[in-house]
């Protein structure tokens, strides 16, 4: 098999041998094509496979179907936390937006990361386990309250690592550890009301 890029060749043979720049090759053209581009998969005589734009001159491989990327459109947590004590005066009376109404106690315009609802998954599955200490199934309640609310998001450091520290205590065999873990955990929330 000859390579037009020595270069590329010397770089790949380290790394896994002609079929990897093979491979590279493919890529880097899949990803320079339309979405109208076909993409045909040939093995040679010695079973040696390789991707091109035109059919297989001995009609030994097929063509690829290619998928179209997908992005995730999910929410996203706000770069900054809204600082809710903080109200901007409009420029104008004109210019100001009608107001909105507050949202219901308990409701919050938080939206949850793809970690968020991982994390009240796993939660949810504490809550429901009847071998979890009752410490632990509380303590699960209250915090997937307070990811609804984005009080994680806000949350310092120190004070995530704090509840992940509780959160071991809540594991402990001693029920007065597990009891002060409890309460430590509400008063670490608390602070965020």
């Amino acid at each position: 098999m000859r390579f037009r890029h020595q270069r590329c060749h010397r770089r790949i043979a380290v790394a896994g041998g002609a079929r990897a720049c093979v491979l590279v090759a493919a890529i880097a053209a899949l990803s320079m094509t339309s979405a109208a581009a076909e993409v045909f998969k040939c093995k040679d005589s010695r079973g040696h496979i390789t991707y091109s734009d035109s059919p297989c001159p001995d009609g030994s491989g097929g063509r690829v179907d290619l998928k179209e990327p997908v992005e995730d459109n999910g929410p996203r947590r706000p770069a900054v936390p809204p600082n809710r004590d903080a109200v901007e005066a409009p420029a104008t009376a004109a210019a100001a937006p009608p107001a909105a109404a507050p949202p219901e106690r308990g409701k919050s315009d938080y939206q949850l990361t793809y970690n968020d609802r991982q994390r009240i998954t796993n939660l949810e599955q504490i809550e429901r386990n009847p071998s979890a200490y009752a410490e632990q199934r509380r303590s699960a309640t209250l915090e997937i309250a307070n990811i609804r609310r984005g009080v994680l998001a806000r949350m310092s450091f120190d004070d995530a690592r704090k509840k992940d520290n509780y959160w071991a205590d809540l594991a402990s065999l001693d029920s007065n550890r597990r009891q002060t873990a409890q309460t430590q955990l509400a008063n670490l929330f608390a602070r965020y009301q």
